[in-house]
């Protein structure tokens, strides 16, 4: 490519490449010298976009060429025979005009991508996917006066109308007025033709006349076309940027939007400012509405946390009651809560960025849950259960505990019969216990039809009549309303690392025994280890029914 104005480092904004003027054809071919999977396009234009173009690839070093895809203003006459855009598949060719507006007038973008993300794809790895971005040369141009459209690689420069047309994409921005009239009023800006043109330098005034065009000197930081006055000696308007920069641009299209009155657009906005003016603060920041706009620290940076806050983090800018804005509140996602936007609301758990929503509802059983406050952890999610009810979601009752409901403690005691049951484990779900043989009841405390039951009072043994070794009795009185829950005067309390000794002097025979602990912890989990030992008053005799016994079946 010939006519680059310099290297592209290290300022890559301040160097293009440019056409010559006056040139029909104008086109740019890339010999990459090898294949490679092409996947999309961006063009930056140094000034107006083109009114029509097309890009076209080649998958065979040149031999054949196919068009991606059309660009143009005026679809209809520039290509009439192609269909407009959008695409319905990834292979159609079609031409679009979304990125051929005489708008922006410098650094406008066209894009093209292979693969559309508004098109679904299946495979993206197939071999027709792949095959549709395989290149080895791509093509991309324009054609001044629209001639020759179809073929390869040319385009149409955008005009302007009656306002002044640009002959190409050059590194020095030449200005010719369409008007055929030559009256001395008519004053219009141009550089002249060999000046390095730069966006920061200014535009310089010639009077349109038959015979020929002498520019004036050039007043740095121009910032309106030069009129009659301005080119007979007065001097034009100055950058406004608030003192948050020195240097500033001529853009027509600013030009125009402010009635003809100013085209200043100020250039490297400095302490976290942008805009036309440096008015403005950058994303992530906001201004300070207790100092003045020229003040270098107006924008202070936004303060929210990036996980529960949309866009990232980013604050309001400034303040505006008729849109809701207050300069630098944070708005969060929709399930956080905070000024920060740094907590989950009440009932939400698990703050995270990939979150669009920020948090996620807690799963808690509201049977189980705790009424006051919030239903689970913020970090963790675990519900806050009540005092019978176990479970990361408080959806299970304790062991030895049944008929999970909203009852103040969420779940009843099983109330096995010591002597009908099995052990004190009873279905979560009916609290039905587990009966030994011929025992029926709820709790197993009756006798089937036909049997009948010994007087167990005999083989109890009270806690609070044995020795204690780190306890001490505590007697309670028995309920009014329901049966009590132990025998005897009450309890003894047992601490942890103690014992208790209990005399046997009344067993009637030697047989098989079961020893049953009867016990109401102070904590809802059970114990950890409970230790049993029998001390036999002397050994036992081989022809007693216990021979067998061996020392390891009195360690339980």
């Amino acid at each position: 490519i010939e006519n680059v104005v310099t290297t592209f480092a290290p300022r890559p904004k301040k160097a293009w490449w440019q056409s010559e003027n006056g040139v029909e054809h104008v086109s740019i071919q890339l010999d990459l010298e090898a294949e490679f999977h092409f996947t999309h396009l961006i063009m930056t234009f140094k000034t107006f976009r083109p009114a029509a173009m097309l890009v076209e690839r080649s998958a065979d070093f040149g031999h054949s060429w196919n068009v991606y895809r059309y660009f143009a203003y005026d679809c209809a006459a520039a290509f009439p025979h192609v269909p407009r855009g959008p695409p319905r598949r990834i292979d159609d060719v079609v031409c679009e005009s979304r990125y051929s507006d005489i708008e922006p007038s410098t650094e406008g973008e066209v894009i093209y991508r292979v693969l559309d993300p508004a098109i679904p794809i299946q495979d993206p790895y197939s071999p027709a996917i792949q095959s549709d971005g395989l290149i080895s040369q791509l093509n991309l141009g324009w054609e001044q006066n629209g001639r020759n459209l179809q073929g390869r690689a040319a385009g149409k420069l955008q005009s302007q109308g009656s306002h002044p047309v640009l002959l190409g994409p050059p590194g020095c921005i030449r200005w010719a007025h369409p008007s055929s009239g030559h009256s001395p009023q008519q004053w219009v800006p141009q550089c002249p033709e060999r000046c390095p043109y730069l966006a920061s330098e200014p535009c310089c005034c010639v009077q349109a006349q038959p015979s020929h065009v002498q520019p004036r000197a050039c007043e740095p930081n121009h910032t309106q076309p030069c009129a009659s006055a301005a080119c007979h000696g007065s001097v034009p308007a100055g950058c406004d940027c608030n003192e948050h920069s020195r240097r500033c641009h001529f853009d027509m299209a600013v030009f125009l939007s402010t009635g003809n009155t100013s085209g200043a657009v100020c250039d490297n906005c400095q302490h976290n400012t942008m805009g036309r003016r440096c008015h403005l603060c950058k994303p992530f920041y906001y201004k300070d509405p207790s100092k003045d706009l020229r003040d270098p620290a107006v924008c202070r940076a936004c303060d929210c946390d990036p996980e529960g806050s949309l866009d990232g983090g980013m604050c309001d800018g400034a303040d505006d009651p008729a849109r809701g804005l207050l300069a630098g509140q944070c708005r969060c996602k929709e399930h956080v809560a905070g000024p920060r936007c740094d907590r989950c609301k009440p009932g939400f758990f698990g703050l995270r960025a990939t979150n669009p929503q920020g948090c996620q509802r807690c799963q808690c059983d509201p049977r189980g849950t705790v009424a006051e406050g919030s239903r689970c952890d913020p970090v963790s999610g675990e519900c806050f259960c009540k005092r019978l009810v176990a479970g990361h979601s408080c959806n299970q009752c304790l062991p030895e505990h049944w008929g999970l409901s909203h009852d103040h403690q969420g779940c009843r005691s099983c109330n096995c019969d010591v002597g009908g049951a099995r052990n004190n484990l009873c279905v979560v779900e009916t609290g039905q216990c587990r009966c030994r043989s011929h025992v029926v009841g709820r709790q197993c405390g009756q006798v089937e039809p036909g049997f009948y039951r010994i007087n167990l009072d005999h083989y109890t043994y009270e806690a609070e009549d044995a020795r204690l070794h780190q306890g001490s009795v505590v007697e309670r009185e028995p309920p009014t309303n329901h049966p009590p829950s132990w025998t005897g005067t009450g309890f003894a309390h047992m601490l942890e690392g103690g014992w208790v000794e209990f005399h046997v002097n009344n067993v009637p025979f030697s047989t098989e025994y079961d020893v049953i602990i009867r016990y109401e912890p102070q904590r809802p989990e059970p114990w950890q280890e409970v230790r049993v030992r029998v001390l036999r008053p002397s050994p036992i005799s081989a022809s007693s029914r216990c021979g067998n016994t061996i020392p390891a079946d009195d360690q339980l």
